[in-house]
């Protein structure tokens, strides 16, 4: 008898159970990894669950400080014999394998049954910034190589969402992925910049340590503690703030006010740490309000979602940091990207 259980048909019980199981894993993180899944309409949110669910859990996989280059590429060797045949509508699994499979699963049939394949070339640039990714382990890249991985990586995570959300945001989809992505990854860079470096990764390019004076190699003794002393962080600071303030005169052009707030939230929430002089490695970026919010939902994740579909509005209107605190950063839009 076959022990096939995923992809399930939607409303199911064992459909419900994965996609609940996605849910729950992202509210064990933090709530504004769970958040993103309360505002799409339910497919899309069910479906932005799955996606990622899966992205955070094996992401974190292979940021394990365990694990070296040889090793992380022979995880996404094995990974990558579960995740082609999804690309070609042709993967089954059982109630044996990984609960990330599962997820991973029932995402792929959710795409092509209700997004006809839309999302699919952006999952395969997230794929291959995972190779990219790995590969950089114990290397300083240049700054050209740095941003077209987080193009791949950081523009591709906020494309799917979009697409997955069924946002509208008329012919300014690329622009915005582009923005929040490379602001996010820039963020991302810093914030776990202590992290990085412990698991093998460098975040800083080769073009920046020249410009900022920095002779050192990365297995040098006191190489994180240069970095973090030659002006690095106030460096970085201005570019987040560069693109963020673009993607915040972008948002004009958005005419759906849910996706205006949305938008206006995210540059906030990214800002923070900038703005609120907690812009140093191991500090996070975080969602105010997420506390009360969390305690508002209850355990069941399809009430949960339900009841927070319908808050998520509420909280969206009210800004997550001082607007006017933009309005007094420069623009150096010309001066970097």
């Amino acid at each position: 008898m076959s022990q096939e259980t995923s992809p399930s048909p939607h409303g199911t019980a064992r459909y419900v159970a994965v996609v609940n199981s996605a849910r729950h894993y992202l509210r064990y993180r933090d709530f504004l990894t769970y958040a993103s899944q309360l505002v799409p309409e339910p497919i899309g949110s069910e479906t932005w669950s799955l996606a990622w669910a899966y992205m955070r859990r094996f992401d974190d996989m292979l940021d394990s400080p365990a694990l070296n280059r040889n090793d992380a590429v022979s995880l996404l060797e094995h990974e990558r014999e579960i995740v082609e045949p999804g690309f070609a509508g042709n993967l089954r699994v059982t109630h044996s394998v990984p609960i990330r499979h599962q997820w991973l699963a029932q995402f792929f049939d959710n795409e092509r049954r209700y997004f006809a394949g839309a999302a699919l070339p952006v999952v395969k640039d997230l794929y291959e910034s995972a190779w990219e990714d790995a590969k950089r382990k114990g290397r300083v890249l240049s700054q050209k190589d740095m941003d077209l991985l987080l193009y791949k990586k950081a523009r591709s995570f906020f494309k799917l969402y979009f697409i997955l959300g069924n946002f509208d945001l008329g012919n300014h989809i690329d622009d915005f992925s582009y923005l929040l992505g490379m602001g996010l990854g820039m963020l991302d860079d810093i914030l776990d910049l202590a992290l990085d470096y412990k698991s093998g990764y460098v975040n800083i390019t080769h073009e920046e340590m020249m410009a900022l004076g920095i002779d050192l190699e990365p297995e040098d003794k006191g190489f994180l503690q240069h970095v973090i002393g030659s002006g690095y962080l106030t460096y970085r600071a201005k570019k987040i703030m560069s693109v963020l303030l673009r993607a915040r005169k972008l948002t004009h052009h958005i005419r759906v006010p849910l996706v205006r707030r949305l938008l206006l939230r995210l540059t906030e929430i990214f800002a923070a740490p900038i703005l609120e002089n907690r812009f140093i490695p191991s500090q996070r970026y975080f969602f105010k309000g997420g506390h009360l919010a969390d305690r508002l939902l209850p355990k069941n994740e399809s009430i949960a979602y339900r009841i927070g579909h319908k808050l998520i509005g509420f909280f969206l209107m009210y800004p997550q940091v001082i607007s006017v605190l933009f309005k007094r950063t420069p623009d150096m839009s010309d001066t970097i990207l």
